[in-house]
């Protein structure tokens, strides 16, 4: 069992009592719940053959710790190196928790096209927090036609992240920033596809 799927249990288990198990720190807080599909997206008989992650060279980042860099790609908790590696990594984790239960008739190819991954910087995260910024361009094709079945659509997951205090109780419980955002990724694909969400008690 891989260290997401483990975080992720943890999440859920903290998701049902997470104001009584971690004093002051409420994992769920501030996750929106994303907007599902129309009905005839969410019931489609839908195999997921290729989740493909594409983090352009072209989006900037930024290692500046200041509260707000001007950056596309803003991320801290892996070390220094290919952020645009390490956001795919991140994203094709959770995509592929997420969807690993669907199993139809129709073979589809899933697409992500990462437009913005900005996270906290340390001075943000150790005093005022802020949010997290997760937005992308998001297809669904047919495997061998490679027709568009939905999209492409852009999709804005930002949500508020925790800061000073919270934030290092959340950390001394094992929820990080990745924890996070991977939950709100994992929410939102199974919302969107019909699948039901493993982790009680997140909401709004």
């Amino acid at each position: 069992m891989n260290r997401f799927v483990v975080a992720f249990l943890g999440l859920a288990a903290l998701g049902v009592s997470a104001c009584s198990t971690v004093p002051g720190v409420d994992v769920t807080q501030d996750l929106p719940a994303p907007g599902a599909l129309p009905t005839h997206i969410v019931s489609a008989d839908w195999d997921v053959q290729e989740i493909i992650i594409d983090v352009p060279a072209e989006l900037t980042v930024s290692e500046a710790n200041r509260l707000k860099p001007r950056a596309d790609i803003v991320w801290r908790e892996d070390p220094l190196g290919d952020r645009h590696a390490q956001v795919q990594a991140i994203m094709a984790e959770a995509m592929d928790f997420a969807l690993t239960p669907m199993e139809g008739s129709v073979p589809v190819i899933v697409e992500i096209e990462m437009t913005r991954f900005h996270a906290l910087t340390e001075r943000t995260r150790y005093t005022i927090g802020g949010q997290h910024e997760i937005e992308f361009l998001f297809t669904v094709r047919h495997a061998e036609t490679g027709q568009a079945l939905t999209g492409p659509r852009q999709i804005d997951l930002t949500f508020r992240a925790l800061g000073g205090q919270r934030a290092i109780e959340s950390e001394r419980n094992g929820i990080f920033q990745r924890d996070r955002i991977q939950s709100q990724v994992v929410r939102w694909a199974q919302q969107e596809f019909g699948l039901t969400p493993p982790v009680p008690g997140f909401t709004s």
